[in-house]
């Protein structure tokens, strides 16, 4: 990388956050849209759950595939291109006039964001000096931070004035402007540097088996653990566990020996599902507690769910910073126990309240915001050059997992509740035992995490880094 380019890294870093923005803004804008298209196109609300679910599958089924092939070939243009082909699904979907052409744009739109979530964290590895990664990583998550909070506002706000396909315009010129600052900016990678073969078979195992799982999880939280969405949960473990013991002696599989035979990278990735599995398992009963048995009005608790990404943002780059300059072993742990911590609130405290809950979720915010941008950093700096990519990929599919298995121990758990919940009531003292049983078995999972860290190396960033 030149030295010209290696100067304007930090105006480069927010063309990678144009792509994390417009990704997550995404998810938010259109499950504000679901009700609205539902009634334009005559279909039932579980049918067009299926625009935002098909997204998503898309990503998981293609991040470790995208991630090798952008090792094998220029991240920059495969990085670009999915920018263009992210506008070009939305534009698609934008001129929709039926449930199956939406459906199709928003594959092709999935495609163009797994190119883009392949490459960001390989990117600002390519960007940043070692000693850098960490700050860069913390402004990106205050993007993520934005992008969560504004997403769901901003689409509601957009309809009172607009139809829902501008919801979707609005992507277009983001991802054009990035499209074109990323082929002009972007650092050229070495092309080919990984010449393993692909993993053909275990990548289709590692799609399926994870499809199975989110069908699983998304049909729990609708419907309940039927039988045949317990057996969709359990062929999708079952192909887990054939792709574990294929994995094992395989030089080149998808699940890579060399990356997960490096310390950072396995406990990082340990840590990071386990994490995000408390996150996602913990807000999905906590709106629904707030309007049920606490009778909070819905303003009232969008305005409480703020307050954990507003505190993510806030603590990610300070995180970053200390990373940066004494070492990742404190922010990890401290953000971890402060995670475990706060589960406590609703665990442990003799009422389930809404201080408790707002205690909750501003002690978990601080700990995700120290965890996150430290424990990324962490692992794309310990990746090998020529594996970044996938390194980076393997990172969002974990994540995703993390996400899925935290909806499914919510809906195994606290699947049965519903706004009609009321204090007093037999049900309600039933659901607030789960409640707790939910959140305990949350703060151990952070608790472990924080036990990780004793495996960690307590090294610092090197300092001798010019660019990568």
């Amino acid at each position: 990388m030149n030295g010209a380019v290696h100067r304007n890294r930090w105006s480069i870093l927010q063309i990678v956050n144009m792509g994390t923005l417009i990704s997550t803004l995404d998810v938010g804008i259109v499950n504000v849209t679901l009700p609205t298209m539902s009634e334009q196109f005559g279909v039932s609300l579980s049918q067009i759950q299926w625009v935002a679910t098909a997204y998503l599958l898309t990503m998981v089924a293609l991040l470790p595939f995208m991630g090798k092939l952008s090792d094998r070939w220029d991240r920059r243009k495969i990085y670009s291109w999915g920018f263009l082909l992210f506008s070009v699904g939305s534009v698609c979907i934008a001129l929709s006039n039926g449930l199956a052409s939406i459906l199709l744009s928003r594959i092709l739109q999935g495609v163009g964001a797994t190119m883009i979530m392949a490459n960001s964290q390989a990117m600002v590895r390519q960007l940043f000096p070692d000693r850098e990664r960490g700050r860069a990583l913390g402004m990106n998550a205050v993007v993520i931070s934005i992008g969560t909070m504004s997403g769901p506002a901003l689409g509601g706000l957009m309809l009172e004035v607009v139809d829902w396909p501008w919801l979707f315009w609005i992507n277009v010129p983001i991802g054009l402007c990035a499209f074109v600052l990323g082929l002009r900016w972007f650092p050229s990678a070495e092309a080919g540097q990984d010449r393993s073969p692909f993993d053909v078979f275990g990548s289709f195992l590692l799609a399926a088996g994870t499809c199975l799982l989110m069908f699983a999880a998304e049909g729990g939280k609708e419907n309940g653990f039927t039988t045949p969405i317990l057996l969709q949960g359990a062929a999708g473990l079952v192909l887990f566990a054939v792709l574990w013991f294929a994995q094992r002696n395989m030089a080149y599989g998808i699940l890579d020996r060399e990356l997960f035979g490096r310390r950072k990278i396995a406990l990082g990735n340990a840590s990071s599902f386990f994490i995000n599995l408390a996150q996602t398992a913990t807000l999905i009963p906590i709106a629904f507690y707030l309007q049920g048995p606490l009778g909070l009005s819905p303003w009232s608790v969008g305005l409480l769910l703020i307050v954990q990404p507003l505190l993510m943002g806030v603590a990610a780059p300070i995180a970053g910073w200390v990373r940066d300059r004494y070492g990742a072993w404190f922010p990890i742990t401290a953000g971890s126990l402060l995670c475990a911590a706060s589960m406590l609130f609703v665990a442990a405290l003799p009422n389930v309240t809404v201080l408790g809950i707002a205690l909750q979720l501003a002690l978990f915010g601080v700990g995700v915001g120290l965890f996150h941008a430290t424990n990324n950093a962490e692992i794309m700096s310990d990746a090998p050059d020529r594996k970044i990519s996938l390194a980076g990929s393997l990172l969002a599919m974990v994540r995703y997992l993390g996400n899925i298995a935290g909806i499914g121990i919510a809906t195994l758990l606290v699947g049965s509740m519903t706004l009609g919940d009321s204090l007093g009531d037999g049900a309600s003292a039933s659901m607030d035992l789960r409640m707790r049983i939910l959140f305990g078995i949350c703060f151990l999972f952070c608790l472990g995490v924080a036990g990780m860290g004793k495996l960690r190396p307590k090294d610092k960033p090197t300092t001798t880094e010019i660019g990568a």
